[in-house]
């Protein structure tokens, strides 16, 4: 096995929870948007719908960025939403950067039922993993979030149309501080040996 073996397998899954926000100046846009460049390589098999191009761009995912400086403005506006924004304010407070990812339903069509929706869906998701990889090859803390309160609430304070459905927050982190909280993931112990969700399939020759 490759490069590529050696960084899927040692990413972690790790929430930085401080009680306020971390010194530091972040990473650069000029990081973040490299960042951005390879996780576009990722497959999309279909493209949006031209109605919800409007950008011009034809990928079913869009990419909302907020720099450590955005990230610590933000905070105090979660705090004018009928939701409780949780820990997503800690993660905030230590974040180097968000990046909100969004997917594009097709318009009238129901994504649950459509297969053209769960490709876009798929796609999203391929574009994610692709980033995350990225990031931890350049030493990138990283964090996929479903977004808790920036999944719906908080659109309208980020200027992220309703057409639009998030699929993952991505925290980018710094090295954690002594005294910062460091959460790891949950299940990253109970992942199996791909024996137990593999079945070979001998078809009969006729």
């Amino acid at each position: 096995m490759g490069q590529i073996d050696d960084i899927a397998k040692t990413r972690r899954t790790v929430k930085l929870l401080p009680d306020q926000s971390l010194a530091g100046p972040g990473l650069s846009r000029e990081t973040v948007e490299a960042l951005l460049e390879t996780a576009g390589f990722a497959p999309f098999h279909r493209a949006c719908a031209p109605a919800r191009c409007g950008d011009g761009a034809v990928e079913p995912w869009r990419v909302h960025a907020l720099d450590k400086a955005g990230c610590v403005a933000l905070i105090p506006r979660l705090g004018d939403l009928p939701k409780t924004p949780g820990k997503i304010v800690n993660m905030l407070a230590a974040a180097d950067a968000l990046l909100l990812v969004t997917w594009l339903p097709e318009e009238g069509r129901e994504w649950s039922a459509s297969d053209l929706n769960m490709e876009h869906i798929a796609a999203t998701g391929a574009m994610i993993q692709t980033l995350l990889l990225a990031a931890t090859e350049q030493g990138i803390g990283n964090y996929w979030s479903s977004g808790g309160v920036l999944a719906r609430e908080a659109f309208d304070v980020l200027g992220i149309g309703t057409e639009e459905v998030l699929l993952g927050a991505i925290f980018l982190w710094p090295d954690a501080p002594d005294g910062v909280e460091a959460k790891p993931g949950k299940l990253r112990g109970q992942r199996s040996a791909p024996a137990h969700w593999t079945r070979w399939i001998e078809v009969p020759v006729s």
